[in-house]
């Protein structure tokens, strides 16, 4: 795992004073990730890293979040320890796309109602949640 830790790194430095991690080095890291073999194993710790920068913007989706769903199965029930315990703007969205794509829905829904009601959680997340849930067939 320590190339995996060193590439999830360089992505962490790559993130600006303005939240935004640098697009390059993102899917020049994730590159690396899948060319070094790793497969399933590094979903918990790019989920982490997003868990650490709960408002950086990390693409549209992006290489990390593309990364991820290609490990569908298996991704959806570490997505939702991950959301649940640190809400980011990038997973509150990637359980909005696992709703669209008909992956258990209620719960999922269920889960961006809580995020959208804690205290805990950022202004931002919050409202984004509650829009995922106040319109939920907007892609």
């Amino acid at each position: 795992m320590e190339i995996l830790e060193k590439l999830i790194a360089r992505i962490e430095a790559s993130i600006d004073e303005y939240d935004e991690a640098d697009i390059s080095v993102i899917y020049d890291s994730i590159d690396a990730v899948t060319n070094a073999g790793y497969q399933s194993e590094a979903i918990e710790p790019l989920l982490q890293l997003f868990e650490r920068h709960p408002l950086a913007y990390f693409g549209d989706p992006g290489a990390i979040v593309h990364f991820i769903e290609q490990f569908g199965g298996e991704y959806e029930n570490l997505l939702a320890e991950s959301v649940k315990r640190t809400p980011t703007s990038t997973t509150v969205w990637m359980l909005k796309r696992c709703i669209n794509a008909k992956k258990r829905t209620e719960e999922f829904m269920g889960i961006l109602k809580e995020i959208a009601g804690r205290t805990d959680v950022h202004k931002d997340i919050k409202e984004r949640a509650q829009e995922f849930v106040d319109f939920p067939a907007n892609p």
